[in-house]
């Protein structure tokens, strides 16, 4: 029952009970007005037979005086009722809101009643719901940072050493002759150029993360846009040991997308494949179906693949955890990708195929085909 209800039944009972108090004071005044004296204990009926007006004064004044005390004792009583069941509904607030001082962010309130508390009861756990979720983003966050630090000192350190040393070689003359100054300068150049991508790696990474970095997107053909960015580099990866195929490639899909940036993506996901296949030719094979109003990019490789429970790791930024996956690379890649899918409305993630090697299923919403442009010549 509502406390609006309980309110108004309390106000209807509180008048029936005014009434009924009313009537008591008067047969209870009514009874002391009546001649004792006589034997037969008539009620006298009409006031005016008495002749002490002083006594039917004071008997008025008594019926006046319990009738008020008998209100007065009735709605106390009502009252404290009434309030208890208004108060009783705020115990457990009371008690959610010290739990929540307290850190216990998971506590919910169990509220079964169906008046005006149940709603604020029902937005206090929502609210409890989302400082939850709120914690545990933050918290997962500040571990980020801090394998984000670590990552970043791992992957500099490594190539400035290399750099350092091959420098000191040069400068101490154990690179004595021409070739091999050469061949040093070369491997510094190429250090060089491995700390120059992982600087620019990070730079988009935190400009991805903090939303501070544009993607210009438009409505394309997703197959023809993947394979343009295949073609464009299907020699270079087979001259590397990567053959790249198409299983399965349906047309007409169109999608929302930076091409730029979804280029970035597809490269990240190839230079993966290379860094660790464990044959001499690697294999990609790429396929594009559509899945309910969802594109589908799946690209499989023949890979050494991952630990089962690794999978949603991967994407998480420097993550060096499974043995197969922490020689090479900075660890960025993945996290880029995922930051640019999220960007653009779809998902991405992992799987495990069952020949083996590792999957990357990326999922774009399907858009509307664009009209034509009409020719106004």
């Amino acid at each position: 029952m509502t406390i609006k209800k309980r309110l108004f039944f309390s106000y209807t009972r509180m008048i029936f009970i005014s009434f009924g108090a009313f009537g008591l004071a008067a047969r209870i005044v009514m009874f002391l007005m009546s001649d004792i004296e006589r034997p037969d204990r008539i009620i006298i009926r009409n006031i005016r037979d008495y002749q002490n007006h002083e006594m039917l004064m004071a008997r008025w004044i008594l019926f006046i005086a319990l009738f008020i005390i008998l209100i007065s004792i009735i709605n106390g009583f009502l009252t404290h009722r009434m309030s208890k069941e208004i108060t009783k509904p705020l115990e457990p607030l009371g008690e959610g809101v010290r739990q929540i001082q307290a850190n216990n962010l998971a506590f919910r309130i169990d509220y079964k009643n169906n008046d005006e508390f149940r709603p604020i009861c029902e937005a206090f756990n929502e609210m409890a719901a989302k400082l939850e979720v709120s914690s545990t983003q933050r918290e997962k966050d500040e571990k980020n940072r801090r394998e984000l630090i670590a990552g970043i000192s791992h992957d500099l350190r490594t190539p400035l050493t290399s750099i350092k040393g091959y420098l000191e070689g040069i400068e101490t003359g154990v690179a004595s002759t021409f070739e091999m100054r050469k061949q040093y300068f070369l491997i510094v150049k190429n250090k060089t150029a491995e700390l120059e991508h992982i600087i620019e790696q990070l730079f988009l990474f935190s400009k991805l993360d903090m939303d501070e970095f544009p993607l210009h997107l438009r409505q394309v053909d997703i197959t023809l846009a993947i394979s343009d960015i295949i073609e464009d580099s299907q020699s270079e990866y087979a001259f590397r040991g990567l053959d790249i195929t198409f299983a399965e490639m349906q047309n007409n899909f169109y999608v929302s997308a930076d091409v730029f940036m979804l280029r970035n993506v597809i490269i990240n996901i190839l230079e993966n494949s290379v860094k660790y296949k464990i044959k001499e030719r690697g294999q990609m094979e790429i396929c594009i179906t559509k899945e309910d109003n969802f594109v589908l990019l799946r690209m499989a490789d023949d890979g050494p693949g991952v630990q089962l429970e690794v999978l949603p790791k991967l994407f998480d930024v420097f993550y060096r955890t499974d043995p197969s996956r922490s020689r090479l690379g900075s660890g960025l890649g993945l996290a880029i990708s995922t930051k640019i899918i999220e960007r653009m409305g779809g998902t991405i993630l992992g799987e495990l195929p069952s020949r083996g090697g590792l999957a990357i299923l990326i999922k774009l919403p399907l858009v509307l085909k664009p009209l034509p442009e009409e020719n106004n010549g």
